[in-house]
């Protein structure tokens, strides 16, 4: 499993269980290791699946993998 495959089954989950937002980035960018291509990866995937179908824990997901791309360095 690649890290984006990891990263976006993880934020499904944390957004699905209705994680601390703050709690749910910092365990996101942890097993990110500071990758900021796999998170923008995970991120793709999830757009993907919510143009497929819309719900509210696919956008929360995206929410997460968003702000965890601001913490990335660039």
């Amino acid at each position: 499993m690649t890290t984006s495959e990891v990263l976006t089954e993880q934020a499904l989950s944390l957004a699905s269980t209705g994680a601390v937002r703050e709690d749910a980035v910092r365990e996101l960018l942890t097993a990110s290791g500071d990758h900021r291509v796999a998170v923008v990866r995970a991120r793709q995937s999830l757009l993907a699946r919510s143009a497929e179908q819309e719900d509210e824990t696919t956008a929360q997901a995206v929410e997460l993998l968003d702000a965890v791309l601001n913490r990335l360095p660039v």
